[in-house]
């Protein structure tokens, strides 16, 4: 960069926290208008149209040099997108931002036999830490209707398939960047959603014009939430689009108390807060023992 030339990243970064707690919160309050595959349907197809576009302007084959990893990250993308919009809109939605979260204890796991990567002792204590903030976190207190349920357990998914993503993307040679899993994300929401709408749902759920405006309004939140968390990583380090990007949690805990009175109890939120601390610290140990072939693109698929 040369020199005296202002570094967009900051304000791109906050912009990405910014879109991504509102895409979670607008998923939360109007999902029940429209289906999840919906949703990513229209999702893919604005993907889709601005990857195509890009890609022409960059001279870039969307298609990859690896083609098997590509298809698979994009794949745990769109599966752990169905996941994590279920999750928030079936449990409160600091749990299920939190659950989200515990994506770098699962890649921290899942990098030994994927990609025989060492893991230290310390990083072992932590994930151990992790495994009892969610404990913690969910564990049933009738006193204020928090129970264990499936939304939990979707969450926790959601998180599983996300960090699978991660850990097969560094498979991914240099000459792959966000553009090409970000296509194969895409085209999964448009060719799946559609069948798995009728299959699960009984319909896209947006057969009318009010749907369609929701289903719209909703992917166009999470395109651009994925758009600026990129372009911020062409700017800033990893770490620190990550420890930014983490704002929305302490935003989506306040949204999720005074818009839709989701219980909570401090033991709850102590769960929380050691989940987060926990994910701060994976991360930041990851990204200094190693980075990614393709560059650190967290976030680029959620």
């Amino acid at each position: 960069m040369p020199p005296n030339t202002r570094n967009p990243g900051l304000a791109l970064a906050f912009s990405s926290a910014f879109a991504y707690t509102c895409f979670d919160t607008a998923v939360k309050a109007f999902l029940h208008e429209i289906t999840v595959w919906g949703m990513l349907f229209i999702r893919g197809l604005i993907g889709i149209a601005i990857v195509m576009l890009l890609a022409r302007v960059f001279r870039r084959r969307l298609w990859g040099g690896n083609r098997a990893a590509l298809a698979a990250v994009g794949l745990c993308g769109f599966l752990s997108s169905v996941c994590n919009a279920t999750s928030v809109a079936s449990i409160p939605l600091y749990q299920a931002l939190v659950l989200i979260y515990l994506y770098p204890v699962f890649t921290l796991l899942l990098a030994a036999p994927f990609n025989n990567e060492t893991v230290a002792r310390r990083d072992l204590i932590l994930v151990g830490l992790a495994l009892l903030g969610c404990v913690i976190l969910v564990w049933p207190n009738e006193a204020i209707g928090l129970t264990i349920g499936w939304g939990h357990l979707i969450g926790v998914s959601g998180a599983l398939l996300y960090s699978l993503g991660q850990v097969l993307i560094r498979r991914l040679g240099d000459g792959n960047s966000g553009l090409e899993p970000t296509f194969f994300y895409s085209l999964y929401a448009v060719v799946l959603s559609l069948p798995l709408a009728y299959i699960f749902s009984g319909g896209m759920g947006i057969s009318t014009a009010g749907g369609f405006r929701t289903a719209l309004a909703l992917a166009a939140l999470g395109v651009a939430s994925q758009g600026l968390g990129y372009a911020a990583l062409r700017w800033l380090p990893g770490f620190k689009v990550g420890l930014i990007g983490t704002l929305e949690l302490p935003a989506g805990t306040v949204i999720s108390w005074l818009l839709f009175n989701d219980p909570m109890s401090p033991r709850a939120l102590f769960g929380g807060l050691i989940i987060v601390i926990v994910a701060f610290q994976l991360r930041k140990s990851a990204l200094t023992a190693s980075r990614p072939k393709s560059g650190d693109v967290d976030k680029i698929i959620s």
